[in-house]
């Protein structure tokens, strides 16, 4: 079972069997393929990056897929939902949106009906220890930067609870679950470097930022799985007055 396997069977313990209208509000196969699967009455996907939209279409056919920025104040305009889900989307906004993080948390809120529920996946700051996977995070993003792009930025579980109870959110639990990270990790975020070196002005760097890449893969790949940071969950509601309700339920919420 991977760990994201693990993180969405998390909520569906907590939620149950009825899932009613759902919106995956930064959509990715891994999650569009998830909450397809649990059957929900209608499914609603919105995703910033065109060049997903046909892989999406294929793995929830019946699915509405947007292709949107939640910057956009039209975008989903008086639509509601019983579920929200933002899969990794809290780290993913200031590639997309610079400093637009607790104002998505703002921007979800109107589509959550009195009832619903939002949850959150996200990812703890990648620990400094000197590791491989500590290199691969610090070579992937200077790769990104680069390219000219801008790089996810990771924030503390204690900081996103904190947000959604200014936002209007009542927290309903959370968990922080550590990370067994091995080959298909290694692979994906040095492959995203890799994307980014056609795009660097200095072709002598970028192929000795390649070859550095693959190096870093052989060694990382032969460190084999290990432990590395925590990923947490997070289950929220909308108050009922939109404002922060700290001290009430969330007091009683388990801290993982």
């Amino acid at each position: 079972m991977s760990s994201g396997d693990a993180l969405f069977q998390w909520f569906e313990r907590f939620h149950g069997p009825i899932w009613g209208d759902v919106l995956d509000a930064g959509t990715g196969d891994h999650s569009l393929g998830w909450l397809q699967s649990l059957s929900p009455r209608a499914l609603t996907a919105v995703t910033v990056e065109a060049w997903r939209m046909a892989g999406l279409q294929h793995i929830a056919p019946k699915a509405e897929l947007l292709l949107g920025q939640w910057t956009d104040p039209s975008l989903l305009h008086d639509r509601s939902f019983d579920v929200v889900l933002l899969d990794y989307v809290i780290g993913a906004v200031d590639g997309h949106a610079p400093y637009f993080q607790y104002g998505l948390l703002e921007r979800i809120r109107p589509h959550l009906r009195p009832d619903g529920r939002l949850y959150l996946v996200g990812m703890e700051p990648p620990p400094s220890d000197g590791s491989e996977l500590d290199e691969i995070h610090r070579l992937r993003d200077a790769c990104i930067l680069l390219a000219g792009h801008r790089c996810y930025r990771e924030y503390p579980r204690e900081i996103v609870v904190k947000w959604l109870e200014l936002a209007g959110y009542t927290l309903l639990d959370c968990q922080s679950l550590p990370n067994r990270l091995g080959a298909r990790y290694i692979h994906g975020q040095l492959d995203v470097a890799k994307r980014k070196l056609p795009l660097l002005r200095d072709k002598a760097l970028a192929e000795q930022l390649g070859r550095v890449i693959e190096d870093l893969r052989g060694r990382a790949l032969a460190r084999g799985e290990r432990s590395f940071g925590a990923d947490w969950v997070i289950a929220a509601a909308p108050n009922a007055k939109g404002s922060s309700t700290a001290g009430s339920r969330a007091g009683s919420a388990s801290i993982g």
